[in-house]
Order: C-alpha cells, then sequence, then structure tokens
C-alpha cells in the first residue's frame, strides 16, 4: 500500500517541446488579429456581419471601410496557420514527425487550393467579372471568421490534449460547417447574380463536392 502511494506521487517527465512551439505558433495567430484590429478598430464585428449576412459582398469582403491588403492577408494568414494547428494536432500520436507535418502540409495546401481555384474556373469559363470577385469575397468571410474560431479551438486543444477525442469532434464539426456554409452563400450568390440553374448545379457538384470526395478519400486512411 504505502508503495502504491509512493508511486501515485511520483513524478513522470513528459515532453512538452511540442506543446511550447504549438503555442508560439497559435499566439503568433493571436498577433495577427491583433495587428489587424489596430488597423481597423472595428474588425471582429466587422467578419463576425459580414459570415452571417446573406447579400452580395463588395470585393474588399468586409462592411464599412476597406481593409488594407497587407491586413487582410494577416486575417486570411490566421486561418491557414490556424487551420494546420489543428489538423496537425488531429494527426500527430508522437511519432512520426516528419512524416505528420508533411502530410498537415499536403491536406492544407490542397484545401486550400481548391477553394481559391475552382470560383477562377468559373470565371475562366463564363467570363463574368461579377462572380470571381464575389466569391473572392465570401472565401474572405469564412475564412476570417474560421480562423477565429480554429485559433480559439487550437489552443484548447493544445492546453487538454486528454480530451482529444472531443476536439477531434469539434473539429471536424467546425470544418464541415465553414465549408457547407461557404457553399450555401455561393449558390444564394449565384442566384442573386442570375445565373443558370444547371450552372449553380455543375458549380457545387463539379468544383465544390468533387473535389473534397477525393481528396477525403486520399487523405482517409491517415485519419483513421
Amino acid at each position: 500500500m504505502i508503495y502504491s502511494l509512493q508511486s501515485s506521487f511520483e513524478l513522470i517527465e513528459r515532453d512538452t517541446h511540442m506543446n511550447s512551439y504549438l503555442l508560439v505558433i497559435i499566439l503568433l495567430c493571436f498577433a495577427f488579429v491583433g495587428v489587424a484590429r489596430v488597423a481597423q478598430p472595428d474588425l471582429i464585428a466587422q467578419t463576425f456581419t459580414g459570415f452571417f449576412k446573406i447579400k452580395r459582398p463588395d470585393s474588399n469582403g468586409f462592411e464599412g471601410s476597406k481593409l488594407q491588403p497587407s491586413m487582410a492577408a494577416l486575417i486570411v494568414l490566421n486561418y491557414i496557420v490556424s487551420f494546420a494547428t489543428c489538423v496537425f494536432l488531429l494527426l500527430y500520436k508522437n511519432e512520426n514527425l516528419p512524416e505528420t507535418m508533411s502530410l498537415t502540409l499536403k491536406i492544407v495546401a490542397a484545401l486550400t487550393f481548391v477553394q481559391l481555384i475552382n470560383f477562377r474556373l468559373v470565371f475562366l469559363l463564363s467570363g463574368e467579372r461579377a462572380i470571381l470577385d464575389s466569391m473572392s469575397a465570401v472565401n474572405k468571410q469564412v475564412w476570417s471568421f474560421g480562423g477565429y474560431l480554429l485559433t480559439i479551438l487550437a489552443l484548447l486543444w493544445i492546453l487538454n490534449q486528454e480530451t482529444q477525442t472531443i476536439f477531434e469532434r469539434l473539429f471536424f464539426t467546425i470544418s464541415f460547417l465553414l465549408i457547407i456554409w461557404r457553399i450555401t452563400k455561393g449558390l444564394i450568390l449565384g442566384a442573386q447574380l442570375r445565373y443558370k440553374w444547371y450552372y449553380l448545379i455543375l458549380y457545387l457538384c463539379t468544383l465544390e463536392i468533387l473535389p473534397l470526395i477525393i481528396l477525403s478519400k486520399l487523405a482517409w486512411h491517415n485519419f483513421k
């Protein structure tokens, strides 16, 4: 009994180096948002408004005064970095660190590329500049709001990795809802621009759903 009590109070060395690196990355994300907010004090309120409002946005993606391109780039960068951090936490199992980092970069790059290229293909095929500008603004709205959610999620995840399953489910839920909302806003935008319904279906199936199915099929065994 005495031995068991001694064992229960025994100090166990834990590897916290990776958590420290991840915390630095997330704090850097908070710095991105802080700098952008200094440039536009109502940035967070405008982000919430732009994300939930269903109307044709301007090319800036934010209501009110336009955000400087460099500050808008910081908000998008915050989304990409926080999303990559969550994917890394999802895949990392204290082994094969280079392989996990490589797979994380591939997944993030592929998903980002798909979401950047699809409406540009629509522009090339249709020649309609309005769809390019409007969908680019929708991307900024969804990514900026999603970046806030994923940054907070990543911070809590790093500090509470013993509840891995809960955070995995939260990450999948947030990512799924962001994608669904982006597609929904894109379809509503297409209807507001009075595109033919079969163009909308072609856009939805070919440029939104199909790439995600292919990517998920290729990466699913890694998540299992």
